[in-house]
């Protein structure tokens, strides 16, 4: 999505760089002002939707899942629920309530319609089945309903004004919300239908208010009222056609010049005007930290935190375009920005807001130039129809996974393989429950597709679950050759932080989002990690270039929870995969959550954002983690067998440092999987005492070539969590080496 240069005809904001952490030139100040105008930022209209799963006051339990909130008039709007392609309520007064834990922290809530309710329609399909009938079929209340039936393609953007798409039994459809006052107007651009179609308008009685309804446009179209709805029947052949349905209370004086407006759309097909003509310009830090021997450094690219609509800017998403210095970042609360100047200098960065209004957006991916985000209610791709930088039509690439109005159900990360495919994984309740469970709290209920790794085809109309029972995988990878890995945070079922090697058909720990797999199937991840070292696991990504140092090949892991980047070492004994982690270390402004690999420097690239649960300093952040060239000091591969735990290093060590049994230290327990949150550290000589073990270390050798000391180590057995130390180790230049390793063996040779 280029800008084309746009910046040289709109307004410039600017920002200083931040040159470390906690030095902000006034980014902090600027944080702290936007953390305290939620409302403000929610509520601007500067743009026409928001989605998230929405309450309306009638019928009772009128609340769309994935819900779109629609701006239709200075003092009105409309809700539109994409799962059931049902209007389900018009309103006046207001918007939505700042409720949500994205928009206000609040766990359990979510947004409710801010004004004085006018009409509403319950939990049923807007549209009627084959036979005519308004049954709901799914197994549960939701998710789509089945793509035989219809589907929702997405929403055209034309200035404040939308136009939603989607096709009911073979026949398109466009439809564009509309008011004046308290009369809504529905207007219709009906494709050529070969069947007759019947439209739930809304609900008559039960509480609500008296309405009433009229058409305007093309004849034939029938409204009668039956088992408390209003319905309209449009016959067969009738389209292709424009008419406006009108609602309105009775009585109201609008409603009799609406029926006199002759039907008309927006011209949408084209893109409209851009709205967003300012553009934010930053300048990065270089050199923000660095790691002891200085092989790597961080560079900030300084996020647009101070912008003209005061929009809270914490990136859930970040993937690069093929020329290496523009990305696309996705936010927590449903922008989307492209960020153009990331070269060597980090001088002029610009920022140029390009979509708005997604459902928790923390997963971007670009694939052939497209950006594609995943959010709770849809994997969405966004398309500029008229070139000017600006996304004009959203569109519904996949909606087929669940989304319950529980708070926890996010959906983490998002990237594809070679053949197209897309991968995310999807959170579940916080706590165990099953049917029904977590109408309390919010936690919501134990849909089909919670604590699931999804697996989507390259056409979006095909979905899969790869594996269950994740908890609330923060974030995932996948390998070069199709290796799936995920984080985990912390709770029932999940003792510590996990990485988890992915198997297909895999179960992977919560009991309660097993789905059917066989509980007694799960196996140990290939690594736990201790609660100070990662309390909330993040993304993880494989180091595809040969330009980031030693590590080529390897497998990266990201602590969300503790903002901090790991180097996996693994291995595969009897079919078990297991390995440790050593800590990169970097600092990073905000958490550690989105890694990429720039297609053009070759450099490691970080996103991530505050929520909670993270020692993170600044809302959002995002930093290149650079190989300068220089030698590396580390540790960088782990393996266990009867001979003891071999640790291979990046340099040639000094053979007398190195042999010193002096400067190792070990200590090894277990944790107890339950459903309880987490697990106290259990002693593994004494299961029921809480505890450490100290390791019996009785040698060190160093092999012949000077990288590889094998720590023989008295009773070696399989383990949970086992942590090595060592202090003034000594490379063969003499530089000192000193770092500490966590790692699993979860099977001996």
């Amino acid at each position: 999505m280029g800008r084309r240069n746009r910046w040289i005809f709109g307004i410039v904001i600017a920002i200083g760089a931040v040159a470390g952490i906690g030095d902000d030139h006034g980014n902090a100040a600027a944080s702290k002002k936007l953390k305290s105008n939620v409302q403000e930022h929610l509520l601007q209209r500067d743009f026409p939707f928001q989605r998230a799963a929405i309450r309306a006051e009638f019928p009772k339990g009128n609340l769309a899942a994935k819900g779109i909130a629609i701006r239709v008039g200075d003092d009105a709007a409309m809700l539109f629920d994409t799962d059931l392609l049902r209007m389900a309520a018009g309103w006046t007064g207001g918007f939505i309530t700042t409720k949500g834990v994205s928009f206000d922290g609040g766990h359990g809530q979510h947004p409710g319609i801010d004004g004085e309710q006018k009409f509403g329609l319950g939990n049923q399909p807007g549209w009627a089945d084959a036979s005519g009938a308004f049954t709901d079929p799914r197994p549960e209340p939701f998710g789509p309903l089945p793509a035989s039936w219809c589907r929702w393609d997405g929403i055209y953007v034309h200035d404040m004004k939308v136009v939603l798409a989607y096709t009911v039994h073979g026949t398109a459809i466009h439809e564009q919300p509309s008011s004046d006052g308290s009369v809504f107007t529905r207007t219709f651009h009906f494709g050529k239908n070969r069947t007759a179609l019947k439209l739930a308008l809304c609900q008559i009685g039960n509480g609500g208010p008296d309405i009433q309804i009229g058409m305007t446009g093309k004849k034939g179209v029938h409204v009668e009222t039956a088992e408390g709805l209003s319905i309209a029947t449009i016959p067969a052949g009738f389209g292709p056609a424009l008419i406006s349905i009108v609602i309105a209370p009775k009585g109201d004086p609008g409603f009799a010049t609406a029926l006199k407006a002759v039907p008309s759309m927006v011209e949408y097909s084209r893109g409209g005007p851009p709205r967003w003509k300012e553009v934010v310009k930053t300048k990065g830090a270089l050199n923000s930290s660095r790691t002891p021997d200085g092989a790597y450094v961080t560079d900030r690219i300084t996020p647009p935190l101070s912008n003209p609509w005061k929009r809270r800017v914490r990136f859930g998403g970040m993937d690069f375009f093929l020329n290496g210095t523009s990305a696309a970042i996705s936010t927590w609360e449903g922008d989307v920005w492209t960020v153009n100047g990331i070269d060597e200098d980090l001088d002029e960065l610009v920022w140029c807001r390009i979509g708005s209004g997604g459902f928790e957006n923390l997963g971007l991916k670009i694939v052939n130039g497209r950006i594609y985000t995943v959010g709770r209610d849809e994997i969405t791709r966004y398309h500029d129809l008229n070139g000017d930088g600006e996304t004009d039509f959203y569109e519904n690439f996949c909606n087929l996974y669940t989304s319950s109005q529980g708070f926890h159900e996010f959906c983490f990360d998002l990237h594809s393989d070679a053949k197209g495919n897309f991968y995310f994984a999807k959170a579940g309740p916080v706590r165990g429950g099953g049917r029904g469970f977590g109408g309390g709290g919010g936690n919501g209920e134990v849909t089909r597709n919670a604590g699931c790794l999804m697996k989507i085809a390259k056409t979006g109309r095909k979905m899969e679950v790869v594996a269950t029972g994740f908890r609330a995988p923060t974030g995932m990878g996948l390998g070069p050759k199709g290796q799936l890995t995920t984080g985990d945070n912390e709770g029932s079922w999940v003792p510590a932080c996990p990485i988890n090697w992915v198997k297909p058909g895999g179960f992977y720990g919560v009991e309660d989002l097993a789905h059917g797999r066989d509980v007694k199937s799960f196996q140990q991840p290939l690594c736990w990690i201790t609660k100070s070292w990662d309390n909330s696991g993040g993304g993880q990504a494989w180091v595809t270039s040969d330009r980031w140092g030693p590590f080529e090949g390897e497998l990266l892991h990201t602590s969300y929870g503790q903002s901090s980047l790991y180097l996996v070492m693994k291995e595969e004994v009897k079919g078990l995969m297991q390995g440790g982690i050593v800590k990169i270390p970097v600092r990073f402004s905000s958490s550690a959550m989105r890694l990429r690999f720039n297609p053009k420097d070759g450099q490691l690239y970080n996103a991530g954002l505050k929520g909670w649960q993270s020692n993170a300093v600044m809302p959002s952040g995002f930093e290149r983690i650079r190989y300068t060239g220089k030698p590396v000091y580390s540790v960088r591969g782990l393996k266990v067998d009867e001979k003891g735990v071999h640790l291979t290093f990046t340099q040639p060590l000094d053979r007398r440092s190195a042999e010193d049994t002096g400067i190792y230290f070990g200590e090894r327990w277990n944790y107890q999987r339950s459903s309880n949150y987490g697990s106290p550290e259990f002693s593994v000589s004494d299961p029921q005492r809480k505890g450490h073990d100290e390791l019996k270390i009785t040698s060190a050798k160093l092999s012949e070539d000077g990288r590889t000391v094998t720590l023989a180590i008295d009773d070696l057995k399989p383990v949970m969590q086992q942590k090595i130390v060592f202090r003034g180790l000594k490379a063969k230049d003499g530089t000192r080496i000193s770092q500490e390793i966590l790692h699993t063996i979860n099977a001996l040779p």
